[in-house]
């Protein structure tokens, strides 16, 4: 009877949820917290990677013990020495007294066994192995203060402001973060391609066989697009998800913790992935032709100057609201040298109503000189020869 009445609220307010999704609204974060804090978890975010826009959360500053996600940070660091070839998936770890002495979950390493690097990254990102993240924190960093100074490191370079490691498995009550920050890290997670086949396997094997990992990401089997990424419990944390998918060029990371059952986490990600693919999705503007044409220089060594917006930016707008946007584009006519690379010359700017949703500045592609004598009598130097 208890769970009926958990699966009827989670029912009733993912339902209001989505009548309340404002269709022609252009703001960045949906009102929805009342609907959220319905739902039967501690904390809750909704972002998306390329951007990091929050497009839903209930109570994602609050920090608190993570438990086994606590592994993200230290698979991420894994990729990126990998990434950069100071690791190779193919290194023998020999398994310290440390490594084997760590409690459940694990794969029952015994000391002084030999296993490769990436057995240990599956054993850590389809499982959530204690004997494993000590051995590879181990074998990368050479000791474990020295990788929890790293994943502390790393996590600060994030801007995980509330984010705190004492140790690479998540035991220690000391280590803590908390959805918000969680999300930082699972949209830089998503960049590693390297890790994507290890997070979206359901079921492996390491130790020659005698260890079988099981995900407990159920999302892997059934969810389209699924990019990874974690799920554990704890007594301390609760029910624990983070849940990448991709559609398209749009990839959505919902992070749910102290969640009550592990059916409902799981639940409430998958809806949560649904409504953000089904109501929002990346925009970037038209950039024409006429909008890059060079801007003449007056007085300068050169005649002109080319512009660009650089990498411009996408921004996640309401599907179907990129029609209602008014457009407005300016660009100086002429330029005064000396131009500086990168001097603002322009600026593109669209608008929902009376709300700026997005704006990219146009600029100087190179720097341009002022004429002086030497360059006047070289240009006229120049136009002598050619007669």
């Amino acid at each position: 009877m208890e769970n009926i009445k958990k699966y009827f609220i989670l029912f009733v307010c993912l339902t209001m949820l989505c009548l309340l999704v404002p269709k022609n609204s252009a703001a960045e974060t949906l009102s929805v917290d009342d609907m959220l804090e319905a739902m039967p978890a501690e904390e809750i975010i909704a972002v998306e990677c390329s951007t990091g826009q929050v497009l839903m959360e209930k109570n994602s500053a609050k920090v608190c013990e993570i438990s086994h996600l606590t592994k993200l940070m230290l698979a991420l660091l894994a990729a990126e020495k990998l990434e950069n070839d100071e690791l190779s998936l193919m290194d023998t770890v020999t398994v310290s007294a440390k490594a084997n002495s760590m409690p459940a979950p694990q794969i029952w390493l015994d000391k002084n066994e030999k296993i490769t690097v990436e057995e240990l990254i599956k054993a850590i990102t389809i499982s959530n192995a204690n004997d494993a993240a000590v051995a590879l924190a181990e074998h990368i960093f050479g000791s474990l203060d020295e990788a929890v100074t790293e994943m502390n490191c790393k996590a600060k370079s994030l801007d995980m402001i509330s984010t705190t490691y004492a140790d690479v498995c998540g035991l220690d009550d000391k280590t803590l973060s908390n959805a918000a920050d969680t999300a930082i890290l699972a949209s830089e997670l998503v960049k590693h391609d390297i890790l994507t086949s290890y997070f979206t396997s359901w079921i492996d094997h390491v130790r020659d066989g005698k260890a079988e990992l099981v995900n407990l990401n159920r999302l892997v089997r059934t969810y389209k697009g699924i990019t990874g990424l974690k799920a554990c419990s704890s007594s301390s944390a609760g029910e624990c998800t983070v849940v990448t998918a991709k559609h398209g060029k749009m990839e959505i990371a919902v992070v749910v913790i102290g969640c009550t059952d592990r059916t409902l986490c799981d639940d409430i990600a998958k809806k949560l992935l649904d409504m953000c693919f089904d109501v929002y999705s990346l925009y970037t503007p038209e950039i024409t032709d006429d909008m890059l044409e060079k801007i003449p220089v007056l007085l300068g060594e050169k005649s002109k100057v080319s512009v660009d917006f650089g990498d411009v930016p996408a921004v996640v707008v309401p599907k179907g609201s990129s029609d209602s946007f008014d457009i407005s584009f300016d660009k100086d006519k002429e330029l005064s040298a000396p131009v500086k690379k990168g001097q603002v010359c322009g600026k593109l700017e669209c608008r929902y109503g009376d709300q700026v949703i997005y704006s990219a500045d146009l600029v100087a592609k190179n720097g341009v000189k002022q004429k002086n004598f030497a360059s006047c009598m070289k240009i006229l130097l120049n136009y002598l020869l050619k007669i």
